[in-house]
């Protein structure tokens, strides 16, 4: 479809558009000039805020619900993306969001196939349906796609910047490298099934993807079925562990020793002290209790369209 032919969807639509102008190795700003000057083009209304140092994005949420828009458009990485959302949750907001993932990993936007949407921005109108998605609850505050703790995840974070736009993912292993200790004396309730151990990793996700770097299998995650994916993993003792564990985790085979692995609505984790974790990639304190929670239905979101038969 030719970018500069009327799409009447969006005519008249009153939109929203959150940009965080410095994610990831794309220039958002550019991006957000195309798909702007497009949908004006195409008869919408567009009102466009840019995220700053004190402002994360989920302030401008407070828009939707002091104006009629009828979508919010978020361009950025998972962390503004997270913002976004909570600031949609806490006000019990469910504007349907299109997401141009203009991050460094965006493990969101690969589970839900819009990560080639940046390149082209239209087809995130054109090409794309709205669709309910589940959440993921940590504490007060919510998750679009994990909370995890551990090994790789301080360093989602805690890595400058310009790091990860230079070296992506290798950035994330050599800081990583540095956090290689097991977490003593964890004990999580999975829907009343009962997990312990010490662990050098864990994910409460909902996702097909994690840092970039751990994949599951297709078949191993619904992001609308009301449930979060458990991945914890203990710390390997000797070499071929770590071979066997490394296999396993490649091939998506969580029988390894290694590995504890479940589906669950509701975790709730017990550990010895108070540990750091990585919420959609940005910096959370947990303490010595912590509670996660799928919340079904929580997020409207435009995805490609499944072709049916």
């Amino acid at each position: 479809m030719d970018k500069n032919l009327e799409y009447e969807p969006v005519r008249g639509a009153h939109i929203l558009m959150i940009v965080n102008p410095v994610s990831g190795r794309i220039g958002g700003e550019h991006t957000a000039d195309k798909l702007e000057a497009w949908l004006k083009e195409n008869g919408a209304a567009v009102d466009r805020f840019e995220t700053t140092e004190t402002e994360n994005g989920s302030g401008y949420t407070a828009k939707l619900a002091e104006n009629d828009y009828a979508r919010v458009v978020v361009l950025g990485g998972d962390g503004t993306l997270n913002a976004v959302l909570n600031g949609m949750l806490h006000r019990a907001l469910r504007t349907p969001i299109t997401y141009l993932p203009a991050g460094t990993t965006n493990d969101f936007a690969q589970t839900l196939g819009i990560q080639k949407h940046l390149l082209d921005p239209y087809k995130s109108f054109t090409e794309a349906e709205d669709r309910l998605i589940d959440a993921g609850k940590f504490g007060d505050g919510y998750f679009s796609y994990v909370a995890s703790f551990g090994l790789f995840t301080k360093c989602s974070y805690a890595t400058p910047r310009t790091m990860k736009r230079l070296l992506g993912h290798f950035a994330y292993v050599l800081e990583g490298m540095k956090d290689l200790h097991a977490l003593d004396a964890l004990t999580v309730t999975a829907d009343g099934k009962f997990f312990e151990g010490a662990y050098i990793f864990g994910a409460f996700s909902n996702s097909l993807s994690i840092g970039g770097m751990l994949k599951y299998d297709e078949n191993s995650v619904d992001m609308n079925d009301g449930k979060l994916e458990m991945l914890l993993i203990r710390k390997p003792e000797t070499l071929p562990d770590l071979h066997r564990l490394i296999l396993a985790l490649k091939n998506n085979d969580f029988s390894d020793k290694h590995i504890d692995f479940a589906s669950a609505s509701t975790f709730r984790l017990h550990a010895a002290a108070g540990f750091d974790w990585s919420i959609d990639g940005e910096y959370a304190a947990g303490g010595i209790d912590t509670v996660i929670r799928c919340v079904k239905d929580a997020v409207c979101i435009a995805a490609p369209r499944v072709e049916n038969g």
